[in-house]
């Protein structure tokens, strides 16, 4: 038991590690591009960022998720516990912000900044809705580690 638990510990702060940080990368880089560079820039990195939220971000959500699953089972722990609650419901909630909500604006911006005559009031104002659900997106899934670590109860 411990050391399938301590392998799905494993993989699964591996996990956090890449989710957390890819999340933390596409809020960072396109919002630091958006203020240099002009909306072909812009719309390549849209396409970089929805292949990798696709190829690495989503998986290590998912990977982070089961092997969470995996380790509650294991270490007989109980899914009604505070932390671990607040764990899946965070991890849900991101998951879903990620995969609808900011992979639709994002689609959206670089529709937008292909196009042959971009707005710029409607280019800057999905860029600010970006920055701002990335945000949110950062906020609850490093509330989440909090809770992964304190493990608070009521």
């Amino acid at each position: 038991m411990y050391t399938t638990y301590n392998l799905f510990k494993f993989l699964h702060v591996a996990a956090v590690i890449v989710w957390v940080g890819g999340v933390i990368a596409l809020m960072v880089i396109p919002a630091r591009l958006a203020r240099q560079e002009g909306a072909a820039a812009t719309a390549a990195l849209g396409r970089q960022a929805a292949f990798y939220g696709r190829s690495v971000v989503g998986p290590a959500a998912v990977i982070t998720l089961v092997a969470g699953i995996v380790m509650v089972v294991v270490g007989r722990l109980r899914f009604d516990a505070l932390w671990i609650a607040y764990g899946f419901l965070g991890m849900v909630v991101s998951m879903g912000l990620g995969g609808a909500l900011l992979s639709r604006l994002g689609h959206q911006l670089t529709e937008l900044t292909a196009s042959d005559d971009p707005d710029p009031a409607r280019m800057s104002a999905l860029e600010a809705r970006l920055r701002t659900f990335n945000l949110i997106n950062v906020l609850i899934l490093l509330s989440v580690v909090w809770a992964m670590v304190f493990k608070p109860t009521l």
